[in-house]
């Protein structure tokens, strides 16, 4: 079981960022995000691979990404020394019932119990964050995607983050969503592969989903 927090950043798709361009030229936003925008998934939400996750009857978005675990405190962190500060890396898959405005909070669609299946951690390697990473569902290869197409890579997203609030050691830090992540319903099995880390492997079925 994780000790810390886990974070998870929206916005931070480079091509998610150039298709709302207009969006956030108009209210309310009236202009893009300077600083990155964090949400937390909370303890329900923790699932570990191969757990069946209940959805009811509507599709949910099953975004995969990289979690970073930090192993030593990071505050006031240049990029330059951020990821010194990473332990372990594992695949999740951030699932959340799709939504278009991010102007307002969202838990009740974000923050489900089952809502973040978690690979096994494996050591960090710098390499992974330049990887495809695939998503199959029922075997079928439908998305892929690299953490190259961030806008801040997990270095900087480290640094800007620890310029106002500490990454503590335990926690763990999502880098950011593919904006045209896939949807599954019930019945469907989810697999996220990227490089060497552990499969991770959802199942996905009907049911209560809090």
């Amino acid at each position: 079981m994780l000790a810390g927090t886990v974070y998870g950043v929206v916005l931070n798709d480079r091509d998610e960022r150039a298709r709302l361009a207009e969006v956030f030229a108009a209210p309310p936003y009236k202009a893009p995000p300077e600083a990155p925008v964090v949400y937390i998934k909370p303890r329900n939400c923790f699932a570990r691979s191969g757990a069946e996750v209940f959805i009811g009857d509507e599709d949910v978005e099953v975004a995969a990404t990289l979690g970073l675990l930090i192993g030593r405190d990071a505050a006031r962190t240049a990029a330059a020394d951020a990821l010194a500060h990473v332990a372990g890396v594992c695949l999740a898959l951030d699932v959340t019932v799709p939504h278009e405005s991010y102007y307002r909070p969202v838990v009740p669609l974000r923050c489900r119990d089952g809502f973040l299946p978690l690979g096994d951690f494996a050591a960090f390697a710098p390499s992974i964050l330049t990887t495809e990473i695939v998503t199959s569902v029922d075997g079928n290869s439908v998305h892929r995607w690299a953490p190259t197409r961030l806008v801040r890579d997990a270095a900087t997203l480290i640094a800007d983050l620890s310029a106002f609030m500490t990454l503590a050691a335990g926690d763990v830090l999502l880098i950011g969503l593919p904006y045209d992540a896939p949807c599954v319903r019930a019945g469907q099995s989810v697999t996220v592969t990227s490089g060497s880390l552990p499969t991770l492997k959802a199942q996905f079925n009907a049911g209560d989903a809090w």
